[in-house]
C-alpha cells in the first residue's frame, strides 16, 4: 500500500524507514483523494553546512512531484550543542553564554553563505530574537 500511496525518497543516505512515522488511517484517506506525495527527510548531517543545505534545496526543487513534504533536522551537531547549553546552565557554569554565541555564529555564518539582501537581514533578525529568547531561558535555568 505504501508504494502506491506514498513515495518515500531516500536522500543523501539520511533517511531510514523508521524516520517516517505515519498514522495510516488519517494519511491514507488524504492521499487517496489528493494523489501522490513525495516525502523527504534530511538528517543533521545533510543540513551540516551551507553546501549541504544547498544540495538539499536542489533535491527538493528538482523533485517534479506536485505535493511535497520536507522534514529537516537541526544542523549537524546543533542538537548536541543545545544539550550542552542546558547542562552548563543547570550546573551554574556561566560558559553557557559563550556556548550560545557559538550556536549563533554557526547559524549566522551558514546564513551568510546561503542568503543575501533582505532575506539575509530578515533571517538574522529572527535568529537574533530566537537567541535572545533562548539566552533568557538559559539564564532562568542558571539562576534556578
Amino acid at each position: 500500500m505504501d508504494s502506491i500511496l506514498l513515495r518515500v525518497s531516500k536522500t543523501l543516505r539520511c533517511l531510514s524507514r523508521s524516520d517516517v512515522c505515519l498514522d495510516r488511517s488519517a494519511v491514507e484517506a488524504d492521499l487517496q483523494r489528493e494523489g501522490m506525495w513525495s516525502v523527504h527527510k534530511f538528517g543533521g548531517t545533510c543540513m551540516g553546512t551551507a553546501k549541504r543545505i544547498q544540495n538539499v534545496a536542489e533535491i527538493i526543487l528538482n523533485d517534479a512531484s506536485d505535493k511535497k513534504l520536507v522534514v529537516v533536522s537541526a544542523m549537524s551537531k546543533v542538537t548536541d550543542m543545545m544539550y550542552n547549553l542546558i547542562d552548563k546552565a543547570q550546573s551554574r557554569d556561566d560558559s553557557y553564554v559563550t556556548a550560545l554565541d557559538d550556536v549563533f555564529e554557526k547559524h549566522k555564518l551558514t546564513a551568510n553563505d546561503l542568503l543575501e539582501g533582505e532575506s539575509l537581514a530578515l533571517f538574522l533578525s529572527q535568529l537574533q530574537r530566537d537567541v535572545s529568547n533562548l539566552k533568557s531561558m538559559l539564564r532562568a535555568i542558571y539562576i534556578g
